[in-house]
């Protein structure tokens, strides 16, 4: 009797905490499940979307068409510039720092300390929450941390012939959703068309690499080409002729990735799960051009976030007030699917502005970071940490204060300015000082979006400096930063 009655109090108890964080009351109330799709192009720029303002003409019509059913943050960050710890904060919702996904290569780092509370991605939680869970492409780095019962790889360097092919993201997302729903469950979706990373379409790299892992099979040439007058120069970049000539590719790759964008929300629909459905888009990081990958610049760690849920989301809402970081979008949909939330992650939902409850976020500013350029070793340990908004992009080089700036960070993906480097004292000058950099970088982004003027030695942008600075400094100490005993040194100075 007294088991019986401690029973009924604790299920009071339940009910009552359920119903307190809104749980339960949408529980009963969510006959038919919620799916998630979640969309990335890989290596996609900022500002090479037709949504974006950019002005190449029929550059990307399916993802244009996309935001016109929805809502579109412009001012969505990405955690880290780089591949790895940039998709495992997408789908954990965590600081690298705090995943443990810090680089590529073996991960996490010998010497990481996991946090208090260790949380499941989105994957796996939603797994044990009774959906079904599909991986296409890009699974392979964080693979350990997730749960796919469906998977489908990409070839290395995203070469073989499904890996940029519009049709087989159509046929493996249909054949995905029809699989999930022969077994009666809701599903979640994470589909990642590999343009428009390199090797970008017909060049010398391309060619290489299709010649060494697919001779035989190669993947569709895009729809449309670009030329060099179509094209745009990114403001991380010098308008030059060769320049130009250097990005069409980039161009044409990222038409493509638009396709494979559409076929995927074609499945969708044909599928008729349109209607019970929230899809999210974005970038994993910026193009791989020296100023953007691999680098907390503008650039490197801006992305349009796009999300359509029909009858929740109004239709072609442009927010460009909202800061939105990767990490918010794992809460948002545990919200929008009526599930109870994961505390201890760094993530916060914007449920109630994505339903217009609220008119922009709460966050303030985004924080970015990366810490290796591939594997867990101190030849490859460049930690540097980013602070942004809407105003000022903030940047602490941590490896610049650790080694008396001796180290030198290479740039990678000269071939886009190689050519134009004795023709441009200022474009060379650029890449000479990335190369060494200094301990703390402030950009003026209103009037300097390509952060090319460093500010933090000007006397009139003290205040900011100060600003940023505490901002950084609360992040790294709510969040154990490894890089804080650093940092607080540095500043103490």
């Amino acid at each position: 009797m007294i088991q019986k009655y401690n029973y009924q109090i604790n299920s009071i108890i339940l009910i009552l905490f359920l119903s307190a964080c809104g749980y339960y009351e949408t529980a009963e109330q969510n006959e038919n499940p919620l799916n998630i799709v979640l969309i990335t192009l890989d290596d996609m720029g900022y500002g090479t979307t037709g949504v974006e303002g950019c002005s190449v003409p029929g550059i990307t019509p399916y993802i244009d068409r996309f935001a016109s059913e929805g809502i579109t943050f412009t001012h969505g960050f990405v955690m880290s510039p780089m591949c790895g710890p940039s998709r495992a904060a997408i789908l954990s919702g965590r600081y690298p720092h705090c995943s443990g996904m810090m680089g590529h290569g073996k991960q996490p780092p010998v010497l990481w300390e996991e946090p208090a509370v260790k949380t499941p991605t989105i994957s796996t939680y939603l797994h044990d929450h009774g959906y079904t869970t599909g991986a296409i492409l890009k699974l392979s780095r964080s693979k350990y941390m997730n749960t796919w019962d469906t998977e489908y790889h990409e070839f290395p360097f995203g070469v073989g012939f499904h890996d940029r092919n519009p049709k087989s993201f159509y046929t493996r997302t249909k054949e995905f959703i029809n699989s999930a729903t022969k077994s009666n469950k809701p599903f979640f979706l994470y589909a990642n068309p590999i343009d428009p990373h390199r090797p970008w379409d017909n060049t010398e790299q391309e060619k290489a690499m299709l010649a060494q892992w697919n001779p035989d099979k190669k993947y569709p040439e895009p729809s449309r080409k670009y030329s060099t007058e179509e094209i745009e120069v990114p403001e991380f970049l010098l308008d030059l002729p060769d320049v130009r000539e250097a990005l069409v590719p980039y161009y044409n790759a990222l038409n493509r990735g638009d396709e494979c964008v559409g076929s995927i929300l074609q499945a969708i629909d044909d599928s008729e799960m349109r209607d019970n459905t929230l899809v999210i888009f974005l970038s994993d990081h910026g193009m791989g051009a020296p100023g953007a990958k691999n680098t907390l610049y503008h650039d490197g760690i801006r992305t349009p976030i796009i999300m359509r849920w029909p009858k929740k989301i109004k239709e072609g809402v442009m927010d460009d007030k909202s800061i939105v970081s990767v990490v918010d979008l794992v809460p948002t949909i545990l919200d929008a699917a009526g599930l109870p939330s994961l505390e201890a992650i760094e993530g916060k939902s914007f449920i109630d502005v994505i339903l217009g409850k609220s008119a922009r976020t709460e966050r303030a500013y985004a924080y970015a970071s990366s810490n290796y350029k591939s594997n867990s070793t101190q030849e490859e340990f460049f930690p540097h940490r980013a602070i942004i908004d809407e105003s000022f992009c903030y940047i602490f080089n941590a490896y610049v204060v650790r080694t008396d700036g001796k180290k030198k960070k290479a740039s990678g993906w000269m071939d886009v300015v190689n050519s134009s480097l004795t023709k441009s004292e200022k474009l060379k000058n650029k890449i000479e000082y990335m190369e060494y950099r200094a301990p703390e970088e402030l950009f003026d982004l209103k009037n300097d979006p390509g952060c090319w003027n460093n500010l933090a030695q000007n006397s009139d942008y003290a205040d900011q400096i100060k600003e940023y600075r505490k901002k950084l400094l609360k992040e790294m100490k709510e969040t154990a930063d490894p890089e804080l005993s650093v940092f607080d040194d540095f500043i103490s100075q």
